[in-house]
């Protein structure tokens, strides 16, 4: 039965478990151990055990045979590699990129495109200054708007007043900040993310097509 880019990348996770798995057989296959509890170390009754504490660990596999499973796993995880590898290079699928053109791409272009560039363009598009909402606008251009920010600063008074002590709050002054907003308006920066989260979907997709080409034989 043929063999696809996905279940070889499947089937390489497998081997990485199963390689674990005989390298920690292995560790433990050079050993076999006895341990008991005794009353004595010399005389008649030296290193007699005590009932009920003599046990045995024996190894189940040989050093041998962990060496020739290690070596069948490495042996198979190395074909498919390299036919993963040459796969890969003639895999190709084709999306739609942001300007609506038509990019053919190999997985190891895509998989830069998805790894690499795309979060960098999502990233820079969101690092873009949004344009103020809720604001009331004093004068507007091509490209701007200004808007003023006041900030009424106050400070608690107190004094008697028949006998009872009020407090009131007295005006010091107005801060005033005047801004002028050359950021991208809101709606248009969050098209601009959703095209480019679009274009990665389209990517994730073409990557789950190319993977289905068949693995190339050596």
């Amino acid at each position: 039965m043929a063999m696809t880019l996905g279940d070889g990348f499947n089937r390489r996770k497998k081997l990485s478990a199963d390689l674990q798995t005989w390298m920690n057989r292995l560790a433990q296959s050079g050993t076999e151990r006895r341990t008991f509890r005794t009353q004595a170390i010399e005389g008649e009754q030296a290193f007699t055990p005590d009932p009920g504490t003599d046990k045995s660990l024996t190894r189940h596999y040989t050093i041998e045979e962990c060496r020739d499973r290690i070596g069948a796993v490495l042996a198979e995880d190395r074909e498919l590699a390299l036919r993963i590898s040459l796969t890969n290079q003639r895999a190709k699928a084709t999306v739609e990129d942001l300007s609506g053109g038509q990019l053919e791409l190999t997985i190891p272009e895509m998989l830069v495109y998805k790894n690499d560039l795309i979060p960098k363009l999502e990233a820079a598009a969101r690092a873009t200054p949004m344009r103020k909402d809720g604001v009331s606008v004093l004068e507007e251009g091509e490209g701007w708007v200004r808007h003023r920010e006041i900030k009424k600063v106050e400070r608690k008074r107190e004094f008697f007043k028949d006998e009872l002590k009020v407090e009131e709050m007295e005006l010091l002054h107005y801060d005033v900040v005047d801004i002028t907003d050359h950021g991208i308006p809101v709606r248009e920066a969050f098209n601009e993310i959703d095209r480019i989260q679009d274009f990665g979907q389209r990517v994730k997709q073409a990557i789950s097509q190319a993977n289905k080409t068949e693995l190339v034989e050596l």
